[in-house]
């Protein structure tokens, strides 16, 4: 398979793995830290990444605990995740091997039936669930009756004891501590980090694409009240674990689009006594003057708008369309003037009634903010919803009422869709106005346009543009040739196998984003792995290399 070059990450900075793992795993580690379990988050992929050569299985085997558990939040762990358990079970078969996440609570039912699945948790805050999960196991027990929310198996039958546990307010109750990450980050202690805020879970909104929308909330965790939030005091408190190094660190403040004033005010006071470097704000409306005024005196603020189209009707359809660009126009003077120091204005690919020309349309409209703001100060970007629209949402549910026609429904189908060799095929959908192979031809024309654009107004440099365009061009010239070689003989021949592979090998030896494409080494991020000790990690790595030579030999 090839892990297509896109340029479609944003301030996450992921490659196309997406290494990367829910932040509600801090909330379970510190609570169980708080009852005196010690836990141990062991960022797999991250490991294979910056260690290719890595034997997993090996690895997996220094591991000694009672539980092993996987997030199975995205869709796009949905096969990593459940291969990985299964070699758990295979080194330590008398493990508990425990999956939850809002993707593991949609296909509970499914996924139990896995071999390598003991126990599915539902729910979006299990904090008490595993909390008492892990005791009964290390009391010896394997009785889990009286836990809710909880389906697991008994000699192979499949046990439920309920869905619930929905807890309506302080949702995930702990102080999340980034104490680990202080010095973590490769360059000393100079270099510069990012960590994230989530002050609330569930939506308020109701975007038609989202597995964590207003509607999927009801559809998926049986809720009413679809927006949770967290104690702030607790966010603050989170905030304080960095200390002093909070002014080199930047903060990628997650749904603070659905935080009142108060709340929001409360947060920003603390990033400016805190000092923190920077802070990107997810933004669903067009901030008003007061939050504008308190980004500007807190810190280097950034706002993502996500409006999904320059199209009105589009943007509504897609669950936004609350702000004309018009609208947009206008306010961004006023957001920059108030010390905001840049606007990324994102742009969606796969909603209803856009077809080819609705997203060209789209990026014309991009050179237009671009001539406008000079580029530096409002950004637009655009990247193609992959590799699927979200299980539980609108779309998925009602497709028909929506313009969709959905190829995966099951959780098998979609872990078989990871492993196909072309990204267009892995897509669990099309569009009455795209299909699946138009989707990818115009996400790379899309992007490449935009691409030019930015060098030709001085956005980027023109090594960079030269750079990412060729990158672009390398991987349509391999997906063309890959889908030929499967037209023709049904697999691919080695000449193309090992181009592949060197491709892969590439894109997947750093990171980088559309914001700054810039070629940054894998190491240093919060969710990099910071459990395993660098000498196991070299015990690994010599015997797999000695295995290797001994096969070899």
């Amino acid at each position: 398979m090839l892990f297509a070059y896109l340029s479609d990450s944003d301030s996450v900075n992921v490659t196309s793995v997406y290494e990367i793992y829910p932040i509600g795993w801090f909330s379970i580690k510190q609570r169980l830290a708080n009852h005196g379990f010690e836990t141990k988050i062991v960022n797999v992929a991250s490991l294979m990444l910056m260690h290719p050569e890595m034997d997993v299985e090996r690895l997996l085997g220094r591991f000694e605990a009672p539980v092993f558990g996987f997030d199975l939040h995205w869709m796009a762990h949905c096969h990593g995740s459940v291969e990985l358990a299964a070699v758990v079970k295979k080194v330590h078969p008398e493990a508990l091997t425990v999956f939850g996440g809002i993707s593991a609570t949609y296909y509970a039912e499914e996924l139990i039936t896995y071999p390598s699945v003991d126990v599915v948790v539902q729910g979006y805050d299990t904090l008490d669930p595993v909390t008492e999960l892990i005791t009964r196991v290390r009391q010896g027990s394997r009785d889990f009756r009286s836990i809710p929310n909880l389906l697991y198996k008994v000699g192979g039958e499949v046990r439920r004891t309920g869905f619930s546990h929905t807890p309506d307010n302080n949702y995930n109750n702990v102080r999340d501590d980034w104490s680990y990450y202080r010095e973590a980050a490769d360059g000393g202690p100079s270099a510069a980090k990012l960590i994230m805020t989530l002050p609330n879970t569930g939506c308020a909104h109701d975007c038609g694409w989202c597995g964590g929308s207003r509607f999927a909330y009801r559809n998926i965790m049986g809720v009413r009240r679809t927006l949770v939030q967290k104690d702030n005091d607790l966010v603050v408190e989170e905030l304080r674990t960095m200390r002093e190094a909070a002014k080199r660190t930047s903060i990628y403040a997650l749904q603070c689009y659905s935080e009142n004033r108060t709340r929001m005010h409360q947060y920003l006071d603390a990033v400016r006594e805190l000092g923190y470097k920077s802070v990107h704000f997810e933004q669903f409306s067009l901030t008003p003057p007061d939050v504008l005024k308190k980004m500007g005196e807190a810190t280097d603020s950034y706002i993502m708008l996500s409006p999904e189209s320059h199209d009105l009707r589009i943007s509504k359809a897609a669950g936004r369309g609350n702000y004309t660009m018009e609208q947009m126009e206008e306010w961004i003077p006023r957001a920059l003037d108030a010390g905001v120091k840049g606007i990324m204005i994102w742009f969606f690919i796969g909603m209803p009634h856009q077809d080819r020309q609705s997203v060209m349309d789209t990026i014309a409209y991009s050179e237009r903010i671009i001539r406008k703001f000079g580029g530096r100060a409002a950004l637009p970007l655009i990247c193609p919803m992959v590799p699927f629209l979200d299980p539980g949402s609108q779309f998925f549910e009602e497709p028909d009422k929506h313009g969709y026609r959905i190829h995966h429904r099951t959780l098998e189908e979609h872990r078989r869709a990871m492993v196909e060799p072309l990204w267009y095929r892995r897509l669990n959908y099309e569009t009455d106005w795209l299909s699946r192979r138009q989707l990818q031809d115009v996400s790379y024309e899309a992007i490449t346009r935009l691409v030019e654009i930015k060098g030709e107004y001085g956005v980027l440099p023109a090594g960079f543009c030269k750079a990412v365009l060729k990158t672009i061009d390398e991987t349509q010239e391999l997906l063309g040739e890959m889908e030929r070689a499967l037209l023709l003989d049904q697999e691919l021949p080695a000449d193309l196998r090992d181009a592949v592979l060197r491709y892969n090998r590439k894109v997947l030896s750093y990171t980088n984003d559309q914001i700054m494409p810039v070629p940054r080494p894998l190491g240093g991020r919060w969710f990099d792995d910071a459990t395993v000790p660098p000498q196991l990690i070299q015990d690994v790595l010599a015997a797999s290399a000695g295995r290797t030579a001994r096969v070899r030999s």
